[in-house]
């Protein structure tokens, strides 16, 4: 297991829970969207990568025949379980994976998932073409991720601010490049957008047990001299509470074997 890995499984296993009670997770508008785009049917078997605390797999369960949900993290898939079990959902199974090297046969499922996670990944290029092998031929392949402007230095200031909450945080992309790793992979292009979905910061630092001292740092980065990179952010203050923004994209691949 490579350090990032090791990293990963420190950072969400002492932070399960949280992931498990936030409605940026449970109720974002990225996950109602995603089953919109995709219109799963019922005779569907879905696979939901890198599942957390399950938010997206759950959601996904009722409308499909099966889901097998995987994550790296056990803690994580035990908070998944655990919400299942409440609402009693019993087409859910519940796998260990690396995303890099999926345990999974070619062409397994019809819809393979991966929600608010790749910028963890240190390939994600590799993530996604095992995405597209677990995916039968006609299959989808939907991802919801965030993203920065193509702006190098934008990016790197953007990516730097997430690290600083987040050490297992990798990087995030542009648009572009997550259509063009899409496409390597041998996934056509059904769909893309973006969505705005706005943070409060007090529970986004909280979520990954960031120390007072880099809640304070990251705050007054956000307060700072407006420049490119927090324009992208948007901050703003209410009262006593900071806001800030962040970008998702929503990419639909489909696997076309005759391209």
């Amino acid at each position: 297991m490579d350090d990032l890995n090791k990293q990963i499984q420190q950072q969400f296993g002492a932070h399960a829970e949280k992931y498990a009670t936030s409605q940026v997770h449970a109720h974002g508008a990225s996950l109602a969207r995603l089953i919109e785009l995709t219109q799963p049917r019922s005779d569907w078997i879905a696979l939901d990568v890198s599942t957390g605390a399950g938010h997206t797999a759950l959601a996904f369960a009722p409308r499909v025949a099966r889901v097998i949900a995987c994550d790296l993290t056990p803690q994580m898939l035990d908070a998944a379980r655990k919400i299942a079990k409440e609402r009693e959902i019993t087409n859910i199974e519940f796998r260990d994976a690396d995303a890099h090297a999926l345990p999974f046969d070619d062409a397994m499922f019809d819809l393979v998932t991966n929600r608010i996670a790749l910028h963890h990944y240190s390939d994600a290029r590799k993530a996604i073409a095992e995405m597209a092998r677990m995916c039968k031929p006609g299959g989808i392949v939907a991802l919801v991720d965030n993203i920065v402007p193509p702006d190098k230095i934008i990016a790197g200031a953007l990516n730097h601010f997430e690290k600083e909450r987040d050490p297992s945080h990798n990087w995030c992309y542009p648009l572009a490049r997550l259509e063009a790793m899409f496409n390597d992979a041998g996934l056509q292009i059904a769909h893309s957008e973006t969505i705005r979905k706005e943070m409060e910061f007090e529970p986004w630092v909280a979520r990954m047990g960031a120390s007072g001292e880099t809640q304070a740092k990251l705050r007054a980065w956000l307060l700072g001299e407006r420049d490119a990179a927090r324009e992208w952010l948007t901050p703003r203050v209410d009262g006593e509470k900071l806001f800030f923004s962040l970008t998702e994209a929503i990419v639909i691949g489909r696997n076309d074997p005759k391209g």
